[in-house]
């Protein structure tokens, strides 16, 4: 249902009954200029079957989200009690994925350590709030901390690739959490800028921090001779 702005301000009780059943988008000047939906509570949410995409930002406690998050197929990250729905990722997205997995793999073909891949859940127990997201791509060295099929430990190396949607997320949440967690680097593969942010942490504080461009190879400070050409990650 479209409205104009005027009529949602004269008639706002009319249009709180009506939103009940359907989205109202409001207009000024004949533009859609913002949208009133149906506020979701927690239990309702649960019990209506509402649409995953509404859980996106809502706040809850981690046991919440379990039993949430149990009953959909859509991905989702829990950080400091906020829920984050996940979006498909892009063509470039992907390609980098694939690049930076194939050199990970073949680095740690016959090792303890491995790589893997999103969608795959990283339940950081000892965070504040049982924080739980899906890098991009995580080195595993810990499998003893897996139980029932989910991870539970704390990798050594994190890869993000940023998407417009992400940006602030991986670049300011994750990273505290990552940080405070005991991840020892963190790896940030940027498209848009066509760069790569690699963060080194020692005891939980950063210990360096580098920006490399096309024309430059990253080198894992963890691991020695586990690489990837920067230029190649955007080709």
């Amino acid at each position: 249902m479209k409205v104009n702005a005027t009529d949602v301000k004269t008639n706002f009780g009319k249009y709180l009954e009506l939103v009940q059943d359907e989205d109202i988008i409001i207009t000024r000047n004949s533009k859609p200029v913002a949208k009133l939906v149906k506020y979701y509570r927690y239990e309702e949410a649960i019990r209506e079957g509402a649409p995953d995409y509404t859980y996106d930002k809502v706040e809850m406690s981690y046991e919440e989200f379990m039993e949430m998050y149990e009953q959909t197929d859509a991905r989702f990250e829990y950080i400091n009690g906020v829920v984050y729905a996940m979006g498909s990722p892009v063509h470039i997205h992907q390609h980098i994925v694939a690049f930076v997995i194939g050199e990970f793999y073949i680095y740690f073909k016959d090792k303890k350590c491995k790589a893997y891949v999103a969608p795959y859940d990283i339940h950081f127990e000892k965070s504040k709030s049982k924080d739980v997201v899906q890098p991009d791509i995580f080195v595993m060295c810990d499998p003893e901390n897996i139980r029932n099929g989910r991870y539970y430990g704390v990798p050594t190396l994190i890869i993000e690739i940023l998407s417009p949607s992400t940006r602030n997320k991986d670049m300011i949440e994750k990273l505290n959490l990552f940080l405070e967690s005991g991840v020892k680097e963190y790896v940030i593969i940027d498209p848009k800028n066509e760069n790569v942010i690699h963060w080194l942490f020692q005891d939980k504080q950063i210990d360096r921090c580098d920006t490399l461009n096309k024309g430059e190879v990253f080198e894992s400070k963890q691991y020695p001779g586990l690489s990837f050409d920067i230029t190649a990650c955007f080709i």
